[in-house]
């Protein structure tokens, strides 16, 4: 499955055109987290590194405060651009 930037919502397209242009670590952790996250778009990683950091910073991904469990950090991904989210944890599944 191809994801073009026509099959999105006119909203989402900047999103998509932004991680497009991520440098290709930063590619690599999104997707990672993207296919780890939950239909919610919840992901639990035990460690914020560099990279997600700056995709924090990007406002691709973001903090889920509410999160109270030791060791662990949970994070919203692509919380503000849902179909885009659906159409990549469909792609991730299918990779």
């Amino acid at each position: 499955m191809k994801l073009t930037v026509d099959d999105l919502p006119i909203k989402e397209r900047k999103t998509y055109l932004m991680i497009q242009d991520l440098p290709i670590h930063e590619k690599r952790v999104l997707w990672k987290l993207i296919r780890l996250s939950n239909k919610d778009h919840i992901c639990v990683i035990d460690s914020l590194t560099p990279t997600v950091h700056v995709l924090i910073e990007k406002q691709l991904i973001t903090l889920n405060k509410s999160f109270k469990q030791p060791n662990k950090i949970s994070l919203f991904v692509l919380r503000k651009t849902p179909f885009l989210m659906k159409k990549l944890q469909v792609i991730g599944q299918n990779s």
